[in-house]
Formats: structure tokens, C-alpha cells, sequence
């Protein structure tokens, strides 16, 4: 977990003084490094401290260099001196503030939502890498890899040698590679939204980045309208009338998403009655035997885990052939990335959702005038 110090830091962009050159050599040096980590007792820490020295000793500007206090007639790659361009100031979900003194042209995200995101408002051009699970839109799978997006398995060498001007990642998780993209002044940025408002705000968050503003209020207004679309079918349901439901997230252990997660979110946007709204883990681990009693009406699961889910299978789990669910067949599968990503596509998680809980208001829907 982040120290409070740590979430609060205000961490400023950083510029190489001889930029071309140290990018061009950073990578390979980083490259020959994570070699030698790979193959000796050499840890993680070591091998960024190691880049950042190799950074410092060819020229690059210490750790806390500003790009504002470059020449103010010093021109860019366009040749447009900084002085005509207004600086972009942006601060991440654990108030990291970075500046820009233009739109970032080369985009590595290592969180697939913000990958969709991206695209969604219209800066698709920018990424230039990816995790192997950024899969949407098609074009997203023409980018290249980098890695699963895991720390582990992230390649720095694949990240630097791609030249990024802004790497997107994952709050939670990539504390280890935010250090290391900061030593060697890579500007990055922490994502990963967890409810439906943060999403828009993390939309707001990148189209100031990349120069697409209008096309992200475009967006928040597209979704919200569709939001309040879908909650409006589902209004006149009373708590009496509501249906409850078991969201399975994981198959082995046994996970369900509780109310404080954007999927419990979303269960709660369509009326039913999560049976496990009385938890505060957000993806809590549970027993077989909670879930039978507490006897659900509907069941609904991701559309993989890791391998494509059977609901026979599902429905076939000892103990579980009295559960009302399985008993009136109301076992639904969701699109896996639409669900389990607080992204773009989340809302068409949420019809899915509506249409399996509650067909009835689809029809109502459909005939309407």
C-alpha cells in the first residue's frame, strides 16, 4: 500500500537536457540491465536505481526539473518554441500533478479501460503500447505490446524504447514502474476508476491531456443520457419487486463484487438486490454455502474465467440444485471486458444486466410507440 506521503506527492514532468540522445541510449542500457536482473539475484529496486545513474551520467536533467524552465525560445520537435504553447497542468487520482507543455504524442497505457478511453474520445492515434489485455477497439490490437500490464511481467525495456511522452498506469499496482519512469523523466499518470463518476472524471483527465476536451464532455453526456435511459426501465420497481441477484466475479476461490465496487454499482443502478450488499470488501471471497443460503433469484457471471464459462458446469456445483436461480434457470452470462472494466463500454454491462434480471421492461421497451 502507498504512505500517505506518497499519494500526496507533487511530482513535476521531466526533460532530458540532451533529450534525443538519452532517449535513444536509455533503452538499450535499460535493456542490457533488466538482462542482467533476469539472470542474477539482482532486485527490482537495484535495476531502477542502476537507470537512473546510467540517465544521470549522460546528461539527463536531475529528478525534480521542470519543463517550463527550458529556454523559452528553445523550439520544439515542430519546431513552435514553448513560449507560444499554454502549459497543461493535470493531477491523477492520488493528486500526482504533472505539467505539460503540450498534448503528449506518444501514449503507453498499461490499464486496458484507459486504453478504451483513449480512443473513445478521439486521441486512439497517440498510443503507441499497450498490455496484451487492451484489446478494444480494433484498433487498439494493432499496437504493440508491451507486456500483461502485471509488474512482473511489464517489459521497461519494450516501454522505453517506444519514446513515450506520458505512460498511463494502473494506481493500485505500478508503484515500482511509476518510480522507475520518473527517474528516467517519463511523465506518468495513476488511473484505474472505480465507479461510474470516476470514469467521467477520468475522461475530463485525458482529454485535457491529449487536447481532446470536447470530445470527453462529448462522452460523459453520451453515457450519462444512457444511464439515466437505462435506470428510468427499471424506476418503477419496488424493493418488494426487486429481484435479487449473485454476481460471481471469480469461480475458484469464490469472489462476488460487494457494493463498493463499480460492479456493485451497477447491480444497484439496475434495482436488484445484491446479496451480498451487507459486505465493505469490494471483491470479497466467499463460501459455497453463503451462496446457497441466501438463495439468489438470478445469477450472473463474467463471460470467462480465464477459459469460457459453462453455466451447466456452474449450475452443477454440489449443493447448489435448490438455488431458486439454478432451480427457474436464471443463470445469465456478461461480456467479460464490458463488465469487468470501468470503462467506456461499461454501460452496455448494464443492459446486459437489465435485460437478464428484468426481460419484462426490454419488451415494454421494444413496443413502446
Amino acid at each position: 500500500m502507498r504512505s500517505e506521503a506518497n499519494m500526496s506527492r507533487n511530482v513535476k514532468v521531466l526533460r532530458p537536457t540532451s533529450f534525443v540522445y538519452c532517449r535513444a541510449i536509455v533503452p538499450i542500457v535499460a535493456a542490457t540491465i533488466e538482462t542482467i536482473v533476469r539472470h542474477s539475484s539482482l532486485n527490482l529496486n537495484l535495476c531502477n536505481a542502476l537507470v537512473l545513474l546510467v540517465g544521470l551520467f549522460l546528461g539527463c536533467t536531475p529528478v525534480g526539473t521542470d519543463v517550463s524552465k527550458r529556454s523559452s525560445n528553445e523550439p520544439l520537435e515542430d519546431g513552435v518554441s514553448e513560449a507560444a504553447q499554454p502549459k497543461i497542468t493535470v493531477v491523477d487520482r492520488l493528486g500526482h500533478a504533472v505539467n505539460f507543455q503540450r498534448a503528449p504524442r506518444r501514449v503507453v497505457s498499461l490499464v486496458p479501460s484507459a486504453t478504451e478511453l483513449l480512443f473513445a474520445i478521439g486521441a486512439g492515434s497517440t498510443v503507441v503500447g499497450a498490455t496484451k489485455h487492451c484489446n478494444y477497439p480494433a484498433e487498439a490490437m494493432q499496437v504493440p505490446r508491451v507486456g500483461s500490464g502485471l509488474v512482473e511481467s511489464t517489459s521497461r525495456e519494450a516501454i522505453l524504447a517506444l519514446k513515450p511522452d506520458l505512460v498511463l498506469c494502473k494506481w493500485d499496482t505500478h508503484e515500482p514502474l511509476m518510480r522507475l519512469f520518473e527517474q528516467v523523466g517519463i511523465p506518468a499518470l495513476n488511473l484505474g476508476a472505480e465507479t461510474l463518476d470516476e470514469l467521467f472524471t477520468e475522461a475530463t483527465l485525458l482529454g485535457r491531456a491529449t487536447g481532446q476536451e470536447q470530445a470527453a464532455d462529448s462522452l460523459i453526456k453520451e453515457m450519462t443520457d444512457r444511464r439515466d435511459q437505462l435506470v428510468e426501465r427499471v424506476a418503477d420497481f419496488t424493493a418488494d419487486q426487486q429481484r435479487s441477484v449473485f454476481y460471481e466475479v471469480w469461480d475458484d476461490p469464490l469472489m462476488t463484487a460487494g457494493p463498493k465496487s463499480f460492479i456493485g454499482e451497477l447491480l444497484k443502478m439496475g434495482r436488484m438486490k445484491n446479496i451480498f450488499e451487507d459486505t465493505d470488501v469490494p471483491y470479497p471471497r466467499i463460501s459455497s454455502e453463503v451462496v446457497v443460503a441466501r438463495n439468489p433469484d438470478v445469477i450472473l457471471t463474467p463471460t470467462s474465467h480465464m477459459k469460457q464459462v459453462d453455466l451447466a458446469t456452474l449450475a452443477s456445483r454440489p449443493g447448489w440444485a435448490n438455488i431458486r436461480a439454478i432451480t427457474h434457470k436464471q443463470l445469465y452470462t456478461i461480456n467479460g471486458d464490458e463488465v469487468s472494466r470501468c470503462g467506456p463500454r461499461l454501460l452496455n454491462a448494464l443492459e446486459q444486466m437489465i435485460d437478464a434480471v428484468y426481460p419484462e421492461t426490454k419488451l415494454k421497451e421494444t413496443h413502446q410507440p
